[in-house]
């Protein structure tokens, strides 16, 4: 025999209180315990909403929510069945002994509790069911701690607590408050959709995104560019679900041009790779962390990265368009010049290239050229992935006053960096490395469009940086403008 399962007489958000005695009156009944903040609960209800009352069981929820906010659980899922509002204490989850959400109980008319499914198992819940659900992925997603167990030892403390949700990446994060999302979205359409985001599929709505952006710690103004940096992510050429599954260190690089860098305060100059500046910190980290709470890449979950690196807490930077000699990055990828855009690459760690005493464009594009030659893997040749290459002011004057531009410092460098196949024969290699003569000079990259060129860094120090290309993936570079307007 299981368990009797403790009554209850709960708000319904579309008619009168609904009993458990009244739910199950005609028959079994499965209560799908939920709320709005977890993305797993989400998953069930919509696949859920599409289920009739197969196996003779009715299907309820309750939502540890207000009712305003249970209805617009509702709302966003579709859900046609009953739905609960459950505000604090929570006394029935508590009652139930519900710590995670979604929790489905079958209750029989008996008041019997013959069954349940903690967090999204689809085959789970058919057979709780009797009845079979759509099919799609993913078929298994843990859920989310349930309202009431933050208040179980008598109160909060806001830090710990998001540690606990798993609403961070490793660092205290700001706690997303409706009145905060409210701000960052500043007046945008919180249920509109960017897209379900991989591996795990969770609906990037902009609510979503904003909550992320509060989590990360941006300021409201910065929302605009987190939004486009979601879209390019999701853009099916990115190959966000490749990248965040992978045990390839990948990470992900934020590039920001156009006015945006000097209306948000972007650091393009001293010091645009490392820390200082509230922006360029946090913007990335708002991506990362969508794709690591909506899109369930959590490391040493989905996100299988043998090492992972920086770049998955978040790269972000202006490029110095200024102390650039060339037309910017989006420029040159087809933007107009006053528009605001951010290109996303995916990319191993950064390497730092100190070059200080080249005094000809031909040696500085070798110097900088064969410092990527051992990235990713040292025989690893050609590669047909991007180098991204973010020069420093004075290496870019060098170029310039020699006249070369963006395309001659491309070619310089991939002609440069060249060796002999049967130098290549070691270890991990490639089968045009293979195929070749042992004399026959095999080039890094596939061609010179694999270098990706901007500028950035402080007037003073021949220092410039080159972000390793991930072989496998391929994930394009991507660029979105920044709209300003909701």
């Amino acid at each position: 025999m299981g368990a009797s399962a403790p009554p209850f007489l709960l708000e319904r958000i579309d008619g009168d209180p609904l009993s458990l005695e009244e739910l199950t009156s005609r028959g079994a009944a499965v209560v799908v315990f939920a709320h709005a903040d977890c993305p797993t609960s989400t998953l069930a209800l919509r696949r859920l909403a599409t289920a009739g009352n197969g196996g003779g069981a009715t299907l309820a929820c309750v939502a540890e929510e207000t009712p305003s906010r249970a209805a617009q659980l509702a709302r966003r899922t579709g859900v046609r069945f009953p739905v609960l509002s459950e505000p604090a204490p929570f006394d029935t989850s508590r009652a139930y002994g519900i710590e995670t959400v979604p929790t489905a109980v079958r209750i029989e008319p008996s008041g019997e509790i013959t069954g349940s499914v903690v967090g999204w198992d689809q085959e789970r819940y058919e057979a709780l069911l009797g009845t079979a659900l759509p099919t799609g992925d993913p078929m298994r997603k843990p859920g989310c701690g349930a309202r009431w167990t933050y208040e179980a030892v008598g109160g909060l403390d806001e830090l710990e607590d998001m540690f606990e949700r798993g609403w961070s990446d490793g660092l205290p994060v700001v706690p997303p408050t409706p009145e905060r999302v409210e701000a960052m979205l500043g007046g945008a359409d919180p249920s509109l959709s960017l897209g379900p985001v991989p591996p795990a599929h969770g609906e990037a709505t902009l609510e979503r995104v904003a909550a992320c952006a509060v989590l990360a710690g941006c300021r409201p103004g910065y929302f605009p560019v987190v939004r486009a940096a979601a879209e390019a992510a999701l853009e099916p050429g990115f190959n966000a679900h490749g990248i965040a599954v992978t045990t390839q260190p990948v990470g992900t690089i934020l590039v920001i041009n156009g006015p945006a860098r000097e209306t948000l305060g972007i650091n393009s100059g001293m010091g645009a790779l490392g820390p200082g500046t509230r922006a360029n910190m946090t913007i990335g980290r708002a991506l990362r962390l969508l794709l690591t709470l909506t899109g369930g890449a959590l490391p040493g979950g989905l996100d299988r990265s043998t090492l992972g690196n920086p770049g998955k807490i978040g790269v972000c930077f202006a490029e110095n368009e200024e102390a650039s000699p060339w037309e910017p990055l989006h420029v040159e990828r087809g933007f107009d010049p006053e528009s605001s855009t951010v290109t996303l690459v995916a990319a191993d760690a950064p390497q730092s290239i100190s070059e200080h005493r080249s005094r000809t464009p031909e040696d500085l594009a070798a110097a900088l050229g064969w410092a990527a030659a051992a990235q990713w893997s040292p025989n690893w040749w050609p590669m047909p992935d991007t180098s991204l290459y973010v020069l420093c002011p004075e290496h870019a004057a060098l170029f310039a006053a020699a006249g070369w531009s963006k395309d001659q410092v491309r070619s310089a460098m991939f002609e440069a960096v060249r060796r002999p196949a049967g130098e290549l024969r070691r270890g991990e290699t490639t089968a045009h490395v293979h195929a070749a003569d042992d004399g026959a000079l095999v080039s890094k990259w596939t061609d010179p469009g694999r270098i990706v060129l901007v500028v950035a860094g402080g007037e003073a120090g021949r220092f410039s940086a080159v972000f390793g290309p991930c072989d496998g993936m391929q994930a394009e570079v991507i660029t979105k403008e920044i709209r300003w307007s909701t």
